[in-house]
């Protein structure tokens, strides 16, 4: 017998950038898409109605320079 409930345990560096330009939830999507294409990103969670994405990745492939650089590459903003 399996648990259904259990919960996936992510390895990695967590990151969490707060947004701004986000119109729906397409637009969550792409930013999820356009991280999810730089190596070392491992799990990608952009939230519309938070306006975050909540990101985790290798330190040793990316940074969260490079992440934050990526979304403003998308046409969104990253508030500080």
């Amino acid at each position: 017998m399996f648990n259904l409930f259990k919960k996936k345990t992510i390895q990695g560096t967590k990151a969490i950038f707060k947004l701004s330009g986000l119109h729906c939830s397409s637009c969550a999507l792409s930013i999820d898409n356009t991280l999810e294409e730089i190596d070392g990103v491992i799990e990608t969670k952009t939230n519309y109605a938070k306006a975050e994405a909540i990101v985790y990745f290798d330190s040793k492939k990316t940074s969260p320079e490079a992440l934050k650089k990526a979304i403003i590459g998308a046409g969104y903003q990253v508030l500080d």
